[in-house]
């Protein structure tokens, strides 16, 4: 069963501090909304959730996305370098799966210069 935006707000209130519902909000946000609204409030929880948790990998490649998304290229590939020097060093397991990936969106990015 798929939780709502609304359910994963609440389970955001309760702990602000928590990095995995703010990652998991971003997520549906960007999933299920799009808007510039959602895009803009779905790089807020995301740069939050790099800065209290920076091995997670996930966030740095969704946040580039979003980035990427509202223009904002350079930014995204300035995340994206960090978040794959990080993938690279991560063991296995812990989103080092992530980086064929990640080096693909790089490319695509550098190709927008």
């Amino acid at each position: 069963m798929a939780i709502d935006i609304e359910t994963i707000r609440k389970l955001v209130a309760l702990d602000e501090s928590d990095p995995v519902p703010r990652f998991s909000l971003a997520q549906k946000l960007l999933e299920e909304d799009g808007s510039p609204e959602a895009i803009a409030e779905a790089e807020t929880h995301l740069h939050f959730v790099i800065g209290a948790s920076p091995d997670h990998i996930a966030a740095y490649y969704l946040r580039a996305q979003v980035l990427e998304r509202q223009g904002e290229t350079d930014a995204a590939k300035i995340i994206l370098r960090q978040g794959m020097e990080r993938a690279a060093l991560a063991p296995e397991g812990s989103g080092q799966d992530l980086l064929p990936e990640m080096e693909d969106l790089m490319e695509e990015l550098e190709a927008q210069d």
